[in-house]
């Protein structure tokens, strides 16, 4: 059966950049220095390379916040010392004191990712709207649910939001997982010459021990949603929907909510038998011929189910109207809904013009695969060649592979196991068995998903490498080892990180499934996968079973 495979872009926690808008909100400042006025009015702005700098960080952490229901704070950088960093609300401006960034420079290496963590911490406030209770007390002071309000405000609880949210935020605009908050207060606190205790702030000490513990918290928020994302792309569908519902309790962004819908999507294709196109994102390691047909496209379930993803990918949309990925997957729903004229206008005309917005080249090739599918499925052949040749030539792995669909040329397959590769797939000089035999949990780092659902994480077995563990009633175990960014080591088969995804293709063949990202793709193997990046080079891969 003739197969051609479909597109979705699945976010990987990598985003691009926009300026944020120039609006403007009532100061939450990140330290109270005693007997200073906080009215930023008339404050000196500072405008040199410095504060350029910090300004393409600050449109970053807006960008990768991807909410635009709500007008974008500006950002200022100050010459005064009376907050270290804050929100004016009269103004709708968030500030960074001059001072405080000479202490965010002195981390060296770090000082971007230390500008990041505080200007984060002020955006979330913003987006969690930190200063609505008091603010609403002081408006009616007159009523007695306003005092009663106003003893219920707990600054303490909304800093450590501020830092676990706006941690994860600076996580998600690439700037990693900074753990070293402790550090960034102590040097604020000797930089201002503040005392320990400051009226309305916990202590010196209390502060830094929560956010030694919030930054814990953060490592298992991101590697919860790195699980989630490689459950879908080996085709648990179900367990990574489970994984994205936990984060949205924690965190709303567009890419949980675009993710989500992906997962609804691929869990909803499995459902479907056979049919005349195939798609990679079933992530099917069956052809159709060997499996029964359970329910049709037009199935009136399978079609509910499919609306349940576009309004995931509609909400994705809701935060940022120029994020291109939930544009182009809400087509991809059209399409296998069987809704061309649909799938054709959200391809070509809402995905394309989002994608040069906010500047998603990857998602402008994957729109011409997309709209060469839809001419295939039109009976347009001409059209389809033309698109995927395009496609092709711009670089996309999946064009290549449907337009020897089209031309009903054999499929492209893996690789097996044996012959010259018999050695088992190591990392870190572990196989996957290895790790399996001898699992031990990191207590610290277990969170219950769901009754009877858990994430675990084994305690560190090298230095560079990440074990991850989704447990269902206590036996049944789906395990990750994951190489970090940097590993040095080598698959069995000799791949490195840093080889082209051409390198990876020639000694595994091509992948029966994969996943497209809006910087590149998932290839999925029989139990590894390599996670290919922006240049088409290998990031990461996966031993799993």
């Amino acid at each position: 059966m003739p197969r051609i495979i479909i597109v979705f872009c699945f976010f990987c926690l990598i985003q691009h950049c926009v300026a944020a808008q120039e609006r403007s909100f009532g100061t939450l400042p990140l330290i109270n220095k005693p007997g200073i006025v906080l009215a930023s009015s008339g404050s000196k702005k500072i405008d040199s390379v410095q504060y350029r700098r910090v300004l393409n960080i600050y449109n970053r952490l807006v960008q990768a916040r991807g909410d635009f229901r709500f007008p974008v704070p500006s950002f200022n950088l100050v010459a005064e010392e009376r907050r270290v960093a804050g929100i004016d609300y009269d103004q709708l401006n968030i500030v960074l004191e001059e001072k405080a960034l000479g202490v965010c420079n002195s981390f060296g290496a770090d000082a971007d990712a230390a500008i990041a963590f505080l200007l984060a911490h002020e955006l979330t406030h913003y987006y969690e709207k930190h200063a609505w209770r008091s603010g609403f007390a002081d408006e009616n002071k007159d009523l007695k649910i306003s005092v009663e309000m106003n003893k219920l405000a707990d600054d303490a609880a909304n800093e450590t939001e501020a830092d676990y949210l706006g941690g994860f935020l600076a996580y998600s605009a690439g700037y990693g997982l900074f753990q070293r908050g402790a550090e960034i207060i102590q040097g604020l606190y000797k930089a201002y010459g503040l005392k320990n205790e400051i009226a309305g702030y916990p202590s010196l000490s209390d502060r830094q021990a929560l956010s030694r513990r919030t930054a814990e918290r953060l490592a298992n928020l991101v590697d919860l949603f790195e699980m989630a994302n490689l459950l879908s792309a080996t085709g648990k569908h179900n367990l990574a929907y489970e994984y994205y519902r936990y984060l949205l309790l924690e965190y709303q962004s567009r890419e949980i909510y675009n993710n989500l819908g992906v997962t609804v999507t691929l869990s909803t294709m499995e459902e479907i038998g056979t049919q005349k196109y195939r798609y990679p994102l079933e992530m099917d390691l069956e052809s159709s011929a060997q499996k029964a047909a359970m329910l049709s496209p037009g199935d009136p379930r399978v079609q509910e189910k499919f609306r349940q993803a576009i309004l995931h990918f509609d909400a994705a949309i809701s935060m940022d109207p120029n994020y291109a990925p939930a544009y182009l997957n809400k087509a991809t729903v059209y399409a296998l809904m069987g809704d061309l004229v649909r799938a054709r206008f959200y391809a070509n005309v809402e995905a394309r013009q989002a994608s040069k917005t906010g500047n998603y080249p990857k998602v402008a090739q994957d729109i011409d695969v997309l709209m060469g599918i839809i001419e295939a499925r039109s009976n347009n052949v001409k059209g389809a060649q033309a698109l995927f040749t395009k496609a092709d030539k711009a670089g996309s792995a999946l064009a290549k592979i449907n337009l020897r669909v089209l031309l009903k040329q054999p499929p492209l397959k893996e690789i097996p196991a044996g012959g010259l590769w018999l050695d088992a797939e190591k990392i870190e000089n572990f196989s996957l068995d290895e790790v399996a035999r001898d699992l031990r949990v990191d207590p610290k780092k277990t969170i219950m998903v769901k009754s009877r659902m858990e994430f675990l994480q084994t305690p560190p077995i090298g230095t560079a490498s990440t074990v991850f563990v989704n447990l269902v009633n206590n036996d049944q175990k789906t395990i990750f080892h994951l190489t970090e960014p940097g590993y040095t080591g080598k698959t069995a088969r000799k791949i490195g990180l840093g080889d082209p995804r051409a390198n990876v293709v020639k000694v595994y063949g091509e992948p029966a499934r994969s996943l497209e990202t809006p910087r590149g793709q998932i290839m999925v193997y029989q139990n590894i996968l390599f996670i290919i990046g922006k240049d088409g080079k290998l990031e990461r891969w996966a031993n799993y079973q």
